[in-house]
């Protein structure tokens, strides 16, 4: 086994790991990863959505069989965000040639990520009002918060698992694990749709997903039997931190 696939491999085995014990989106901890070890930016971002999309893909089923997805929500933030994927995927060719603009903005919604995940639970821990009052948006406001989460995903392969779970959280009435499948079922839209633009680019590289869903397969599955037998806060906030850690590591070097 050569020395880059080895790292792939190792690479999809420890994200899988974390994605199976966090539930962390795979564009958090993946793109990263993929970046340190050298893959263009481009490849990076147009990869990661497929990989996220076949991972997702599995999560979806169970979902789908026990009606734990709120369709409404799905497609009313699909409505802005499926658009929204399209036009991140522009704005990423239209950066084609600047790798370091490309691992910037990856980096920049890395740190953002976590900061607003903080922000929303102190706010949730002091009963804020101004929270409950977000809990009941119009159409076009969800529709409004999914075009921005697709352009963000479309152009860095980020936040179709952490982004639309805070927006879930933070704007809908949903809890437990209908917001868990909820967020999945709109994670496969709009991470299969920028699957489909990036590789009408040719920034995604099959044989580079194959290496990484070699090890993420067990990964996943070893990391959420671990899951059921740890503390979810103190694991999700330490995944939490690790993406903060990773996006300041790219800030540094763009």
């Amino acid at each position: 086994m050569s020395g880059m696939l080895l790292n792939l491999v190792v690479a999809g085995l420890v994200v899988g790991f974390m994605i199976g014990l966090t539930g962390v989106g795979s564009g958090a901890l993946m793109a990263p990863v993929l970046l340190l070890l050298g893959i263009p930016p481009a490849t990076v971002v147009g990869s990661d959505l497929l990989f996220g999309l076949l991972t997702k893909v599995v999560g979806v089923g169970s979902h789908l069989q026990h009606r734990t997805i709120s369709w409404r929500w799905v497609w009313v933030m699909a409505i802005g965000s499926v658009p929204g994927v399209l036009v991140g995927t522009r704005i990423l060719a239209h950066f084609a040639g600047a790798p370091k603009t490309i691992r910037f903005l990856i980096g920049l919604v890395l740190v953002m990520t976590p900061l607003l995940a903080l922000v929303m639970e102190i706010a949730r821990r002091q009963d804020a009002q101004w929270v409950e009052r977000l809990r009941h948006p119009s159409g076009p406001a969800i529709a409004a918060i999914g075009a921005a989460i697709g352009i963000t995903v479309g152009a860095t392969s980020v936040g179709s698992g952490s982004l639309v779970d805070m927006a879930l959280v933070l704007f809908s009435p949903l809890s437990g694990v209908a917001l868990i499948g909820t967020g999945i079922a709109h994670a496969v839209l709009i991470t299969g749709t920028g699957a489909a633009a990036h590789w009408n680019l040719g920034n995604v590289d099959p044989a580079l997903v194959g290496q990484l869903l070699i090890g993420s397969i067990p990964g996943v599955l070893v990391g959420g039997w671990l899951a059921r037998r740890s503390k979810p806060g103190a694991v999700r906030w330490g995944a939490t931190t690790l993406v903060l850690l990773s996006g300041l590591t790219l800030l540094s070097r763009a």
